[in-house]
């Protein structure tokens, strides 16, 4: 299967690249850009004309994948359809909010009620049916009370959408993460190794456009399947917490947002310039690719650091 793993991904690698050239080319003729957020820091013209919409591709390439997963022998058919159903929906629930900003020519789409109903919803059903047909694994050969496994995943899950979405303001920052965050699962997890290989494969081939200056922003869509795919091939690969280290940057992203909520709201104060975490630095008078380096290098680190300390804690990952 290595082999044949190889070449999938190198396929694939290649196709991604292929493909975003020629989906930038489509949105650009559409002028297929969203409306950037009136309270976010000052953007440049070029980034005001930048198309988004990105990981509308992630969600065409996944599709082959779940059949190339299963004939190169990694997993059942259902089971690289579990594997890939989330990323899938939880993209879709991305695009769905893209689409309305653009068709509003508005920076907002759904409520932020509307999406964490539809994140909650989807990723409810999504950990029922694992742990109905696979079984929710918090690590190698440990298993929680079904109910108990149930909630920790769909509250991971919904984490990992939030987490990897607010991580997704400055050029290359959440595709770059993401690839190291899938190359780290890639050496735990005990299947579903395809699908690392198809995620690696998209977000380096998107990485391609999206590194500054980006030609190219991946959207909601985007991040809400990389947050997907993050969970499932964890979850998939038979540990469940695998997305905690995994996920490290992200959650240090989200953290600083409901830090920077709940001072304003209760003490009147903000801890950062502006949240999340990215933009105190930007405003601080960091370059863009002086943030996005330096927190590839806090995301490795960190995902190092909480590995080490699950295993000093007994945790067999």
């Amino acid at each position: 299967m290595t082999i044949g793993l190889l070449i999938w991904g190198l396929v694939l690698f290649f196709f991604s690249i292929l493909a975003q050239s020629r989906w930038i080319v489509w949105l650009k003729r559409r002028d297929f850009k969203l409306a950037q957020k009136s309270y976010g820091p000052a953007r440049g013209e070029e980034k005001s004309k930048t198309p988004s919409l990105g990981g509308a591709v992630f969600m065409i390439t996944a599709l082959p994948s779940i059949l190339i997963g299963w004939a190169l022998g990694d997993g059942s058919l259902i089971f690289q359809i579990l594997l890939w159903s989330l990323p899938l929906a939880s993209g879709g629930i991305g695009l769905w909010d893209d689409i309305l900003k653009y068709s509003r020519s508005s920076s907002e789409g759904l409520s932020s009620l509307q999406k964490l109903s539809a994140q909650v919803l989807i990723s409810l059903i999504w950990s029922v049916v694992v742990q109905r047909y696979l079984g929710i694994a918090v690590l190698p050969g440990v298993y929680l009370s079904p109910m108990l496994s149930v909630l920790i995943c769909s509250f991971l899950v919904v984490s990992m959408l939030n987490g990897v979405n607010v991580t997704d303001g400055l050029d290359g920052l959440a595709a770059g993460a993401s690839s190291i965050s899938l190359i780290f699962i890639c050496t735990v997890a005990s299947a579903g190794i395809s699908g690392v290989a198809a995620g690696l494969a998209m977000t380096l081939g998107f990485l391609w456009y999206n590194s500054f200056p980006a030609r190219i922003f991946m959207g909601d869509c985007g991040s809400h399947f990389l947050g997907g795919l993050l969970v499932s091939i964890s979850v998939c690969g038979g540990g469940l917490l695998y997305v905690v280290p995994a996920g490290a940057l992200f959650g240090v992203e989200i953290l600083s947002v409901a830090i920077q909520i709940v001072a304003i709201r209760v003490f009147s104060k903000k801890v950062f310039k502006m949240s999340p975490i990215h933009h105190h630095f930007e405003l601080s008078g960091w370059s863009e690719v002086q943030i996005v380096l330096r927190f590839w290098i806090v995301h490795l680190v960190g995902i190092v650091t909480l590995f080490l300390f699950g295993m000093g804690l007994g945790l067999h990952f």
